[in-house]
């Protein structure tokens, strides 16, 4: 069991450094920490909150389409291919 626990480490390790992992932790990082991502996703959960649901679907494809958050979409999504490719390989 103590070999595949470290091969399990020595595979996260590796993942870890793989340019999509790198590219998603950046964007994630950014999306977390910027005031104008986060002020748009506030505003639209007030509007929605205030039944205002023209005004916040305005604001979301704003926040939609913001970057970050394509860039962000776009490096989860490469992860995300990334892990299933490992997964059909160990299975």
């Amino acid at each position: 069991m103590d070999k595949v626990l470290e091969k399990a480490k020595e595979l996260k390790a590796s993942i870890d450094e793989t340019l999509e992992m790198q590219e998603y932790l950046k964007y994630k990082s950014l999306l977390e920490n910027s005031e104008d991502v986060i002020e748009l996703k506030h505003n639209v959960a007030n509007l929605k909150a205030k039944g205002k649901y023209e005004e916040a679907n305005n604001l979301q494809a704003l926040y939609d389409n913001h970057p970050i958050v394509v860039n962000y979409q776009a490096s989860k999504e490469a992860l995300y291919e990334l892990l299933k490719t490992i997964e059909t390989i160990i299975k």
